[in-house]
């Protein structure tokens, strides 16, 4: 942990990396065709930057995170919700896009658009806090030579072949390793990974280099603050769904258009807990020329930044002191089951994170930190929870 903060980094929000392996840092084992490791650490309050790295690419990105006024963060980066939201966004559209090639059909100007829909209940500071997910929502908005009817199956049969889609639909219960001081000790009660822990990568990051690319196209960049996005919801408040009880909704919407280049276009909004909107570009075509991230890379380090998150904030509101905390995750996916000319449905392992932990705790309290973080992170709960994402003839207000 440290009190730099993202402004003294001076870098952009999104951008490649190199050096990786001169860092010691490796791409898992290869189990389904796709992989992503990511490495995270903590700067100053809820700011983190992580890295991944794609097996399948090889290709390496950097990251940052930050959260809004309402959780005491600079909303100077994204939030881990926004990275995760355009990795389902883009995967869907990828296998969207190859399926209609394969189907003959034409989409002029595509644009997916995605609902989450997260809700919090309980007490964060006394550790009874509990966050869960509900079922996405998915429509398409576009002009094309298809019946309605043929497009929406087509939808249909693009979410299914999503590699996101497996970790979404079934239930996929989170693997972990902890590291508390130097030592590795059960993580209970939550699932044990079994095998060797990863080692501690320390902190490797700021070690990393930027390729020398004098035009770099910007990858993230905010588009209506916080405070403009409070007042634009008190005007027109969206449709959600209803919650019982004292639960408290979180509603994401993430607008995926294809560009000329071939890559996407993400807009992500956020009305309950509001939030700024940021604009993205995802890039999920082969070859050497990516400028920007593939989708599960964006899925992948928003999953371990909403997790880092948790950690730091019940540490804090709990007092625990906890100097230093570092997170390194693995995600293995299946390719997709159109772009991968599978022919199968998508689906993805469970997520493996490997915690370390140096404090002034004992054991068990590391433990209950890390169970405090497993149950508050909602895009666990997205895994954990079965959420079979829905589909909608039309976008929410059109």
């Amino acid at each position: 942990m440290t009190d730099m903060t993202l402004d003294d980094l001076n870098a952009p929000l999104i951008h490649a990396v190199n050096d990786l392996s001169e860092a010691g840092l490796t791409p898992p084992q290869d189990r389904h065709g796709q992989s992503v490791r990511a490495w995270i650490r903590s700067l100053h309050g809820v700011q983190k930057e992580g890295v991944t790295l794609s097996g399948r690419s090889g290709r390496a990105w950097r990251f940052a995170s930050d959260e809004g006024k309402h959780l005491n963060g600079f909303d100077a980066a994204p939030n881990p919700l926004s990275y995760v939201a355009v990795g389902m966004a883009g995967a869907i559209m990828t296998e969207l896009l190859a399926l209609a090639a394969a189907r003959g059909i034409t989409l002029t100007d595509p644009v997916l658009v995605l609902e989450n829909f997260y809700y919090r209940d309980g007490s964060f500071p006394k550790g009874t806090m509990i966050s869960g997910a509900l079922p996405p929502e998915v429509s398409l908005d576009c002009d094309s030579d298809a019946e309605d009817d043929a497009l929406y199956h087509l939808l249909m049969d693009a979410v299914a072949a999503a590699p996101v889609n497996g970790l979404v639909r079934d239930e996929k219960i989170s693997l972990f390793t902890l590291t508390h001081n130097g030592r590795r000790i059960t993580p209970d009660p939550l699932a044990a990974l079994s095998g060797d822990a990863l080692p501690d990568p320390g902190d490797p990051i700021a070690g990393l280099s930027r390729p020398g690319i004098d035009a770099a196209p910007v990858l993230a960049e905010k588009t209506l603050s916080e405070e403009d996005m409070s007042e634009r919801i008190a005007a027109a408040p969206p449709a959600a769904p209803t919650l019982d009880g004292s639960k408290k909704l979180l509603h994401l919407r993430t607008r995926c258009r294809l560009r000329a280049d071939g890559t996407y276009h993400c807009l992500r909004e956020q009305f309950a807990q509001s939030s700024s909107s940021w604009e993205f570009v995802v890039d999920d075509r082969d070859g050497d020329g990516a400028i920007a991230p593939d989708p599960a890379s964006y899925f992948a380090i928003g999953v371990a930044f909403c997790f880092m998150t948790q950690i730091g904030r019940f540490a804090h509101m709990a007092k625990h002191p906890l100097h230093a905390y570092r997170v390194v995750q693995d995600m293995h996916f299946t390719p997709g089951g159109a772009s991968g000319r599978t022919g199968r449905g998508g689906t993805a392992d469970p997520v493996e994170s490997h915690v370390f932990m140096d404090s002034d705790c004992d054991d068990a309290t590391a433990r209950d930190i890390m169970r405090v973080a497993e149950r508050t992170c909602f895009l666990h709960a997205l895994c954990r929870d079965r959420s079979r994402i829905r589909l909608r003839r039309r976008p929410i207000g059109a």
